[in-house]
């Protein structure tokens, strides 16, 4: 079970009896805002109750703030020494010895009030490590605004500049890694926080089932879904905080070229091959090269449907008998003309694909895609077999995988630029 953590850091000036506020409930007048806090949060709310100081913060306010603590009915006090010394080698002592008293998963609640020196600056790098080392929530830092004259000093939760980390994070590793775990976790642990916008299960589910569908490589349905999740983002946006357009913007950019312009038809035209194009850079951009080579075997299939009818679905048998055409079309790039072997079957779709053919060979494309086809074709057969007839997996899979996609688009182009299409 977690542990709940109190940790706060006492300093050396000469703190003047003040009364505080927090949550709406006012404590009793003391000189310690870690007593105004503790009064209020709960006494025994804490497992255990940190407080970080100097020899000279030790000296002059310890032994009062601990006597009071423990009126209060605050047990399992602890001190925690960090050395005076402002040389930059000792900050790197402060933040592990700070580091040294979390365990993983601890709540925190922090208060910075009279954090000594860069002691604020330490500890908040210390959170951030925290949050992605030992997978710390963060409940609370506190911050009491006193001000001499001001009857109540308020005292402030910063939590969420803290926690803006964390949904940065899972932005960014949904962003670059098409990986949105993060995203759900931080959305799960916590419950009140300012950037709402990802804070939305629905959210969360439509990226998780878009990234799915991309490193699944179902390049039929990637589409439909990535306009699902942009929708919501875009629904998000008008209400969205200044920080939380920045983010929201940034997924929605790295998605939106997936989704399909209204007049898309579904047949093997222009405009499906630049739809494959994005998915194909998608995953080369998040490294899922497996799911890359794939999507560019099947494209160079689908070049010998170019002039079918029947819409790009394999949700269908239509649509499956579309695809054992692009089989039997990678084999006609595989081999010679004079190597071709096919069944009776085979020989009768091959007769609807050979004008097509002819038209390519003319044009001088299909010698580009046969050439392309051989080399990508080993690629993709180490994926399938798992590099079993190799010592390890080819070390330019990522530099190949970038000039094939070049090749596919040049190739893309060619065949627009020549009325294929």
């Amino acid at each position: 079970m977690a542990r709940r953590i109190y940790i706060s850091f006492i300093g050396t000036g000469d703190y003047k009896p003040a009364t505080y506020s927090l949550n709406n409930r006012t404590a009793d007048v003391s000189r310690f805002v870690q007593s105004a806090e503790l009064q209020i949060i709960g006494p025994d709310y804490f497992d255990k109750v940190f407080l970080v100081m100097t020899e000279s913060s030790r000296e002059k306010h310890f032994k009062a703030l601990r006597s009071e603590l423990i009126k209060l009915g605050v047990e399992n006090i602890h001190d925690i020494s960090i050395t005076e010394d402002l040389e930059p080698a000792h900050h790197w002592g402060w933040f592990e010895t700070i580091l040294s008293f979390i365990d993983h998963g601890d709540e925190l609640t922090v208060d910075l009030t009279h954090g000594y020196r860069i002691i604020p600056i330490v500890f908040s790098t210390a959170l951030n490590f925290l949050q992605k080392a030992k997978d710390i929530k963060i409940k609370a830092v506190y911050y009491g605004a006193f001000e001499a004259g001001v009857d109540v000093a308020p005292i402030v939760d910063a939590k969420d500049f803290y926690v803006i980390n964390e949904w940065t994070d899972a932005v960014a590793r949904l962003v670059e890694d098409a990986d949105p775990g993060k995203l759900g976790r931080v959305a799960q642990k916590e419950e009140n926080t300012n950037l709402k916008e990802f804070d939305d299960p629905e959210l969360v589910a439509a990226f998780d089932d878009l990234t799915k569908a991309l490193k699944n490589v179902e390049i039929h349905t990637v589409s439909e879904k990535a306009a699902r999740a942009v929708n919501l983002i875009r629904k998000k946006e008008a209400g969205a905080s200044t920080t939380g357009r920045i983010l929201l913007e940034l997924v929605k950019e790295k998605f939106i070229s997936l989704i399909k312009d209204k007049s898309f038809t579904g047949r093997y035209d222009h405009d499906y091959f630049q739809l494959q194009l994005e998915i194909v850079k998608i995953l080369l951009d998040h490294q899922l090269f497996m799911q890359a080579y794939t999507v560019m075997r099947e494209m160079l299939g689908s070049f010998g449907l170019i002039t079918m009818k029947k819409k790009a679905k394999i949700s269908n048998e239509k649509g499956r008998k579309q695809r054992r055409k692009a089989e039997l079309f990678i084999r006609m790039l595989q081999n010679d003309e004079s190597e071709w072997e096919f069944s009776e079957d085979e020989k009768k779709n091959m007769v609807r694909i050979m004008p097509l053919y002819r038209e390519m060979e003319a044009a001088g494309i299909v010698i580009r895609l046969k050439a392309l086809t051989e080399d990508l074709t080993k690629y993709r057969n180490g994926f399938d077999h798992a590099w079993t007839k190799h010592p390890t997996a080819f070390d330019d899979i990522e530099s190949k995988g970038n000039r094939f996609f070049q090749e596919i688009e040049d190739i893309i182009q060619q065949l627009a630029a020549q009325h294929f299409f």
